[in-house]
């Protein structure tokens, strides 16, 4: 018997701006490396999906014109769905504009203020430089500093 797990992937023809995909591809590899198989629902705007039936979910980085591409989908269609089955304990990584979002709203470097789903309480304020690349950081999970 093989075990399946399902992921819906958010919005990937339009948040996929530093090859997303291929986080993807590394959770499918991952997966079947220890029997897994993994299915991937591609969601795009206009989907019905039915998150009850969604293991987790990836939300990938996208440009701002992505972004508000995808924004009224984000809230109209897929949000309150959405938002039930992460208040349900829904797994859902999300990076860079993905993330963006989640949070309340996202303000661009052109002063367009992008509605975000408000999952995460957080917003975005674009800089006049972009800031990217590696960090490390220093968290206290309860065990003592660590170094991330």
């Amino acid at each position: 018997m093989t075990f399946t797990l399902c992921l819906a992937h958010l919005y990937p023809d339009h948040m996929n701006v530093y090859g997303d995909r291929g986080n993807v591809i590394a959770l499918r590899q991952r997966c079947l490396r220890r029997g897994i198989e993994l299915e991937v629902i591609p969601v795009q705007p206009g989907d019905i999906i039915d998150w009850r039936a969604v293991d987790f979910a990836f939300f990938g980085g996208g440009q701002d014109s992505g972004q508000a591409l995808i924004t009224t989908d984000l809230i109209e269609r897929q949000g309150p769905e959405l938002r039930a089955a992460i208040e349900d304990g829904l797994v859902l990584l999300a990076i860079c504009g993905g993330y963006q979002l989640l949070g309340h709203y996202f303000l661009t470097h052109t002063g367009e203020r992008l509605p975000g789903l408000g999952v995460l309480d957080v917003y975005t304020i674009a800089g006049k430089r972009r800031m990217i690349g590696n960090i490390v950081i220093a968290v206290d999970l309860g065990h003592g500093p660590q170094r991330l």
